[in-house]
Formats: structure tokens, C-alpha cells, sequence
């Protein structure tokens, strides 16, 4: 997402722009992730060494300790999001999605594309794709300004255990719709989600945020 076009999203239109960026990638793949993952590794590092020299100098042994738990602690809550990714990727596989342009512009053209990495024989039932803009104030969401559905065709048999099932459709969004917007009080999100139904397996359902422009960013 070119940092340049992010002014037209509010004041804070850049710390969106890296907020939405950041959550198209995959988990090891995003800073906070990373960060988190060193930090509960240090921490439990801390807390081992800690221990394993308990009889040899209490105090320190009980500093280091403690900032071990300290730091885990505060790695718990960021790792914990990601373990419902980590899951579907052991039951299902990976999924790597992408928008075609730089950004989505309402009115224009748009392709989304998906790739799943099968861990295992999967037969796809149903595959559903939703663009949604919804309205927050501050954290809190609020009303569904727009919810649509893109058509999506499926063809093929089972995708076997190692293979990659591929999947591209092209949307617009309404040229009436909100662009995204973002001045630290108020904002309109927009949203995509996939949702997969295989035969003999739990749904698999994941949403992405995305970044729709006005017009004049085209």
C-alpha cells in the first residue's frame, strides 16, 4: 500500500495503512509476531537460567526470574490471537491471499486471489467471499454501512495432501460506498473474508482488512 495515497484516509491515515498491511501477512511474517515470539523465548530462557542458579545467588536468581515472567507475560496475550491460524494451518494448511492492485479504489476493478497449501486431502463443498464496510468509533464497531458478496465458481475434484488449490475473482466496489477513512476518533473499515466448507471438516473462515480509496486515488 503506497504510504503516499495514505493522507487521503485522515490524520492518522499512515498508522492505518501499516496496521492493515501488516495483518496480510502471514503470522511468522509480522513484526508484532515476531516480537512477541523472541520475547516469551527470552522469557522462559530468563526464567530457566534463573532457577537453574537459584543456590548460587538467590537475589539475582529471583530478579532474573521475574523479569522472565514479566516478559512472558506480556507475549501471552499477543501470541494467544495467533493460535487459531497456527490450527487451521495443522488441520487444513496454509493460506496466502492477495489483492491484485496497490489498492482498492471504489468504482474500479479489483481481483482477489488465494492460494491454500493442502496439509491434507481436502474436498471443497463451498467456497464464500464477503467485502463488508462497517463504521467504528474508536475501537467499538458500529453500524454495516455495505455487506457484498462475491460470486465464486468452483471446478475441480479433491485437492490431495501437498497440492495448492488456487482461486482469483475480480469485484468492484459500489461507487456510492464509503472509501475507508480514519481520524483517530471515527472510521469506516473495510473488510474481506473467505470462508471455506469442506466435506468431513470444520469450516475454515478467515477476514482481512483492506483498504478501499476514493476515487481521486486512482
Amino acid at each position: 500500500m503506497p504510504l503516499d495515497d495514505a493522507d487521503r484516509l485522515g490524520p492518522k491515515g499512515y498508522v492505518f495503512v501499516e496496521l492493515v498491511r501488516d495483518q496480510w501477512r502471514a503470522p511468522l511474517e509480522r513484526g508484532s509476531a515476531r516480537r512477541a515470539i523472541i520475547t516469551a523465548i527470552l522469557g522462559v530462557a530468563l526464567i530457566v537460567f534463573g532457577i537453574g542458579g537459584a543456590f548460587v545467588a538467590y537475589g539475582e536468581s529471583v530478579f532474573l526470574v521475574a523479569i522472565g515472567a514479566l516478559a512472558l507475560a506480556t507475549a501471552v496475550p499477543e501470541l494467544r490471537p495467533l493460535r487459531p491460524e497456527f490450527e487451521e494451518a495443522r488441520r487444513i494448511g496454509w493460506v496466502e491471499p492477495a489483492l491484485d492492485d496497490t489498492h482498492v479504489t471504489v468504482g474500479e476493478p479489483v481481483t482477489f486471489r488465494v492460494v491454500l497449501h493442502a496439509r491434507r486431502t481436502l474436498a471443497l463443498q463451498n467456497a464464500v467471499i464477503v467485502t463488508e464496510a462497517r463504521r467504528y468509533t474508536g475501537s467499538t464497531p458500529g453500524d454495516v454501512l455495505l455487506t457484498q458478496p462475491v460470486p465464486v465458481m468452483l471446478s475441480g475434484g479433491p485437492v490431495r495432501a501437498g497440492e495448492d488449490w488456487r482461486q482469483s475473482v475480480t469485484f468492484r466496489i459500489p461507487e456510492t460506498a464509503a472509501p475507508s477513512h480514519y481520524d483517530g476518533v471515527t472510521s469506516v473499515r473495510w473488510t474481506i473474508t473467505l470462508a471455506l466448507t469442506f466435506d468431513g471438516e470444520r469450516p475454515w473462515r478467515r477476514t482481512w482488512p483492506m483498504l478501499v480509496f476514493p476515487q481521486d486515488a486512482a
